[in-house]
């Protein structure tokens, strides 16, 4: 995967920051990305903050019904129209990020394009072809993304890690608290896949993607315990948030 984060700056004329939360379900992304903008705005930082999907637009709540199968099943659903739908949603924010990254800002992203990334790879591949063409999907995306919708490049991707037979426990209560339905994603095995993918990522590109370990001697650690962790990270990297 190629990375032109300082060519998409001098492109877009930028020169706030764009650190996006990506990893599996239930592990902590919401949070930590409420956690980290408060954190920054109190430094006196202007801060933006985003998701993905954003259910609240149109094209946000017809990915949900995707999702949850209420308009036939998703895998019966082409890889490429699936990565066109989270692109398409994303892109309904993309002046208002341009925006706020021309004017210095910092955009803080729930889910961002290496979440596609993830995704798509298991979305379009069996486990037996990834390994033989996995780039190919990561082309698709980058080119639906960066390159026909414009959106900025990250410049950093912090991974929340944490193990699906955690997360799938949380991801249970949390559905149970908000009346939710199952979505596809919400199947161990597909979690487990995620995961495998977000691994593979940080292991090629760690100046890229910043990695929490959010489980300690099996216990997980705590939302202010992992925020600590979040804002050593990215202070390390950007040592004029601080």
């Amino acid at each position: 995967m190629i990375r032109t984060s300082e060519t998409n700056k001098t492109q877009y004329n930028q020169s706030g920051l764009l650190i996006s939360f990506d990893g599996i379900d239930s592990s902590g992304k919401e949070t930590q990305a409420k956690k980290l903008t408060e954190r920054l705005r109190f430094t006196g930082h202007i801060v933006h903050r985003f998701e993905t999907p954003d259910y609240s637009l149109p094209s946000g709540q017809e990915l949900k019904r995707k999702l949850q199968n209420l308009d036939g099943p998703w895998p019966d659903i082409p890889w490429e129209e699936k990565m066109r739908l989270f692109a398409r949603n994303r892109a309904e924010h993309r002046d208002e990020v341009i925006k706020a990254l021309r004017e210095g800002a910092i955009v803080i992203y729930d889910r961002y394009i290496p979440s596609s990334l993830a995704f798509m790879t298991i979305e379009a591949l069996k486990p037996q072809e990834a390994n033989l063409y996995r780039n190919k999907i990561h082309e698709a995306v980058t080119q639906e993304e960066y390159i026909k919708n414009k959106m900025p490049h990250e410049d950093l991707s912090i991974i929340l890690d944490v193990p699906p037979t955690v997360s799938s426990s949380l991801l249970e209560k949390r559905k149970e608290k908000l009346h939710d339905n199952d979505e596809y994603t919400d199947h161990i095995g597909v979690q487990q896949r995620l995961y495998n993918e977000y691994d593979l990522l940080c292991e090629q590109e760690p100046r890229h993607f910043l990695r929490v370990k959010c489980v300690i001697d099996n216990e997980l650690l705590s939302i202010d315990d992992t925020s600590e962790l979040v804002w050593e990270g990215i202070t390390q990297r950007f040592p004029q948030l601080k």
